[in-house]
C-alpha cells in the first residue's frame, strides 16, 4: 500500500472488547492512540458468556439466568469505569459508548455481529483474555475475529 492510501484511511468508530482480564484493559491503550490519531468514538464492549453449554441434555443452550446477567454487569461495568478514567485522564474527550450483550451464539460471533451492525471501522482487541467466569478474549477469539471481521482488526500482544 502506498503512503498516499495510508493518508485516506479513517476510523471513525472503534470497537474493543473488554472482559476485565489485564489484557483487555491493556487494549484500550491502544484504542487512545487510534482514537486520538482518528478523532474517532470509542464503544467497550463486554460480552455475557453463557452457562448453558452446547449439548447440554436439556436441548437448551446460551441461556444467561438474570442472577448471572446482573453479576455479570456490575463487573463490566468496574471495567468501563476504569477505562473511561484512563481515557479522560489522558485527555481523551471524545464519546465512549459502553454495552454489555448476552449471546446464544459463540464470542466471535457475537463480536463480528456487533461490529458488524455498529459499523465499526476497526476492532481492538487482546490476544488472551480471562478464564473461567470472566472468559470472553481467548487466542481462538482473537482469530476468530480475525478471521470473519467485517473491518480492520488490531490484536494487541
Amino acid at each position: 500500500m502506498s503512503s498516499s492510501n495510508t493518508k485516506n484511511i479513517k476510523f471513525s468508530k472503534i470497537l474493543v472488547p473488554i472482559d476485565g482480564s489485564p489484557s483487555s484493559l491493556t487494549t484500550a491503550t491502544y484504542a487512545l492512540d487510534f482514537a486520538s490519531t482518528y478523532d474517532a468514538e470509542i464503544i467497550l464492549l463486554s460480552v455475557v458468556p453463557s452457562q448453558i453449554k452446547h449439548g447440554d441434555s436439556s436441548g437448551v443452550f446460551g441461556m444467561v439466568t438474570p442472577h448471572h446477567l446482573d453479576h455479570y454487569k456490575k463487573e463490566a461495568e468496574k471495567w468501563f469505569n476504569k477505562i473511561r478514567d484512563y481515557l479522560k485522564n489522558q485527555g481523551y474527550n471524545n464519546k465512549i459508548t459502553t454495552d454489555v450483550i448476552t449471546t446464544p451464539m459463540s464470542i466471535v460471533g457475537a463480536i463480528v455481529d456487533y461490529a458488524e451492525k455498529e459499523n465499526t471501522d476497526v476492532i481492538i482487541l487482546g490476544k488472551s483474555g480471562s478464564s473461567g467466569f470472566k472468559r470472553i478474549l481467548l487466542g481462538s477469539t482473537a482469530s476468530g475475529v480475525v478471521t470473519y471481521a467485517h473491518c480492520h482488526v488490531f490484536v494487541v500482544r
